[in-house]
């Protein structure tokens, strides 16, 4: 099986070229809220809505019921390339995760919901300060000392430009974060898939933790800035 590439297709496409049961874990951060007119970029990865424009959007909880077919046939994905004792975090707010629950729910085994603390965020009626994941595994139990389901992890949007890196995408998550999803529920040497890649931080998070990735991104540019971004920490990793 091909390994450590990330492919610039619609995800869809890519998740089907590979094996049944042979990812480890999957971390992924779908683009949020998306609406109706919007809808023919829910293959779209990142393309289609940036997350700080919809924290402001009138976007209401049905625009997304547009893009189900789509989540469904995702979330089988999913549950035919993961192994038997693989896991997965999927990315969400608020807004989104009344919705995406019961889909990934029906195909996948949901043990908790990930609080992330971003400590700061915008928004006039309260800050937006925190995001979700959805958390679930196929395994009896997470590794012990592993902590509680509330991460309290500086994130790019308390105002900093740099966190583990430089901010280059608009909705990108801090290393330190995806690299404790990854060290939390896989193994050096696994493999760990990202359908929606972005700016390629889980796959920076995987050379830097001895896993392999796999990973789709559709918008070119950030397809660019990924390949470049891995080019930079496997000089750094050599360099060491």
């Amino acid at each position: 099986m091909r390994l450590n590439y990330i492919d610039n297709i619609e995800c869809l496409e890519g998740l089907a070229a590979i094996p049944d049961k042979s990812g480890d874990h999957i971390v992924t951060d779908p683009p949020y809220f998306l609406s109706m007119g919007h809808a023919g970029s829910a293959t779209n990865a990142k393309t289609s809505i940036r997350k700080s424009d919809a924290l402001n959007s009138n976007r209401t909880f049905n625009d997304l019921a547009i893009c189900t077919p789509f989540y469904k046939q995702l979330f089988s994905e999913y549950r035919r390339v993961l192994k038997d004792d693989g896991s997965f975090y999927f990315f969400t707010d608020w807004r989104g995760y009344a919705y995406y629950f019961p889909l990934i729910n029906a195909a996948l085994p949901v043990r908790n919901m990930i609080v992330w603390d971003k400590i700061s965020g915008p928004g006039s009626f309260y800050a937006f300060a925190h995001e979700l994941a959805i958390f679930g595994t196929f395994k009896s139990k997470t590794k012990k000392g592993v902590g509680t389901n509330v991460w309290r992890i500086k994130g790019f949007t308390s105002g900093a430009r740099s966190t583990d890196g430089e901010k280059v995408h608009a909705s990108q998550k801090p290393l330190e974060l995806i690299t404790k999803m990854i060290e939390d529920s896989s193994e050096p040497g696994g493999v760990v898939l990202d359908t929606f890649m972005g700016s390629g931080t889980t796959a920076v998070a995987c050379l830097k933790t001895g896993r392999n990735y796999i990973g789709f991104e559709l918008d070119e540019e950030y397809h660019a800035i990924a390949q470049k971004r891995i080019a930079e920490t496997v000089d750094e990793l050599l360099n060491e």
